[in-house]
This record gives C-alpha cells, sequence and structure tokens, in this order.
C-alpha cells in the first residue's frame, strides 16, 4: 500500500486554510515541545505545508488576537506561545485524538437538562459546550451522552459559569428500541461516515519513500493529522455498541494511527532540523509525545 498522491499533491487536494492548519502544526508538533517557538522556525515549518511568510505571520496574528498565543521578544527575535487556556485547550484535543479507543458502555447516559428560567443565549452555549463534548441534543433543552461521569461535565459547565443553568442525572433505558432512536436524533453519523470515507479515498499506508524522505513525512503526516482532527473534534466517539456495524471511523483510526507510527521518526527528523529555539536546539517532547496512538 503506498499513500496515493505524492507531498506536494496531496496538499493540493487537501488545500488547507492558513488559521487552521497553524493550529494543528501548534496542537501536533509545538505544544508537547514546550508550547513556544521562535517565528523564523515557524515560517520555516509551514513552507513545505504550502505558507508563505506573509501568511504565518498574519496567522500568528490572528490566533494572538484570539488569546491562543502570546507574542514576546529576545533580542531580534519574535517569539509565540500558547496560552494557558490555548493549552488546556489543545490538552482537550490531544486527548481525543491520539489517545484509545472509547472505553466500554455500561448502558447508563448522562443527562443534561437545562432550567425553564434559562435564557435562549445561555440554551445556545450549553448546547454548544457539551456538543464539543461529545453531547447529542434530543430537545432545545436536553443534551445526552452515553457514560456516567456526571463530575466532569459539571466542572465544565461551573468553568463556562452554567451549572446553575441546567440539572445533571443519569439514566438507563428500559427499552432498547429507545437506544437506537437517541443515537439518530442526537447525533449525524451519516455525516461523520461520509467523512472519514473521504479521508480513507485520500490517504493510505506510506511508502518506504515517504518513510524514508523527513520533508515528506512531516508534510503528509501533518495533512494527515489535520484533515483528521477536523472531523474527529465533531465526533461525539459514541461507544462501539452504538455504531453502526460498517462505521468507516474504526478504519480511519486504524489508518492514521498506522501511519502516525510509520511516518513519526523521518517526520521528527525534519522538526528537529527546523524548529530551534533560543539556544538553537529542538526542545525534546513530551512523554505523551511518544505515547501517542499507543493504544490503537
Amino acid at each position: 500500500m503506498v499513500i496515493k498522491t505524492t507531498a506536494a499533491s496531496l496538499l493540493d487536494k487537501v488545500s488547507p486554510r492558513a488559521g487552521p492548519l497553524i493550529i494543528t502544526v501548534f496542537g501536533d508538533t509545538i505544544a508537547p515541545r514546550g508550547g513556544s517557538i521562535w517565528l523564523g522556525s515557524l515560517i520555516d515549518l509551514m513552507q513545505p505545508l504550502g505558507l508563505s511568510e506573509r501568511l504565518v505571520r498574519t496567522g500568528v496574528y490572528r490566533l494572538a488576537r484570539e488569546g491562543w498565543l502570546t507574542a514576546r521578544q529576545e533580542g531580534r527575535r519574535s517569539f509565540y506561545t500558547i496560552t494557558k487556556e490555548g493549552l488546556n485547550s489543545f490538552a482537550e484535543a490531544d486527548a481525543r485524538i491520539y489517545t484509545a479507543s472509547p472505553m466500554p458502555w455500561n448502558g447508563q447516559w448522562v443527562i443534561v437538562q437545562t432550567l425553564p428560567e434559562a435564557t435562549p443565549q445561555t440554551r445556545k452555549k450549553i448546547r454548544e459546550l457539551l456538543t464539543w463534548h461529545g453531547f447529542g441534543q434530543l430537545s432545545p433543552t436536553m443534551m445526552i451522552k452515553p457514560g456516567t461521569d456526571t463530575k466532569t461535565v459539571n466542572q465544565v459547565l461551573t468553568a463556562s459559569r452554567l451549572s446553575t443553568s441546567s440539572i445533571i442525572f443519569t439514566s438507563q433505558l428500559d427499552n432498547h428500541d429507545d437506544t437506537g432512536l437517541i443515537v439518530t436524533n442526537g447525533w449525524n453519523l451519516e455525516d461523520l461516515s461520509m467523512a472519514y470515507s473521504r479521508l480513507l479515498q485520500c490517504f493510505t499506508a506510506p511508502d518506504k519513500t515517504t518513510r524514508n524522505n523527513a520533508h515528506d513525512a512531516f508534510v503528509v503526516r501533518t495533512l494527515l493529522i489535520h484533515q483528521y482532527r477536523r472531523i474527529l473534534l465533531k465526533d461525539p466517539q459514541l461507544p462501539v455498541e452504538l455504531l453502526p456495524s460498517s462505521w468507516s471511523g474504526t478504519k480511519a483510526r486504524q489508518l492514521v494511527a498506522d501511519a502516525y507510527h510509520a511516518l513519526a521518526p523521518s517526520a521528527d527528523r525534519f522538526i528537529i532540523e527546523t524548529m530551534q529555539f533560543g539556544d538553537n536546539k529542538c526542545p525534546t517532547p513530551t512523554q505523551s509525545y511518544h505515547n501517542r496512538f499507543s493504544g490503537s
């Protein structure tokens, strides 16, 4: 099996937007190496991915304005560092992207019911926040998710000052048919499955030439994780028991995990050569970086 396109033609096919692609590189490459980078190194990292110096400078300026990054000067060098809030967001995303498959399901559901006195704006905020955390919407005031973890849900709502506008409880359905109705109405799995299928059509396992070329390995791995990330962060990652038997997300995850491991040595070589810090050395990544997809 080989990559269906070269790294260059793959860029043309994927055609990623500058801002989201920079976010992917910060999450995949920079965050596990301390979360800070010299602008010159970032420009060099993004150049093989098709971004000009102007696009990179514009992109990091916007990300800093949006609260993702902070800027500082060291002599004539400009450095960009992920903010605390940004690191928290990357950590949440990492837990979904790189960790093992979802835990088995015990038949329980976590339900969040918005209180009648909540304003329409508050209800919308709750829906958007919980959707990010894998909840499905059964009605304008009710969100649901498989599991029993009410503590995390309460922490999420409390952190956003929304806990007093809703109640959280767990339940188990007596009628198995209701489970299918909940999944059908709560989540759009058909669109997600189609997105995973398109990823599988675009990528396959890397061949020896790509694996051994540092430049190409970095480009292909980054584009692969970029496309996978875009889909996965919309995926509620339901338990296997609730997924269709032909769920394409399972194959997609295995492809991404296998390709990520196969490309890692050469991609890391490119990063080490390109991502210089203040002492002209690339920071050492965390252990969790080496453990990515270890359960897949």
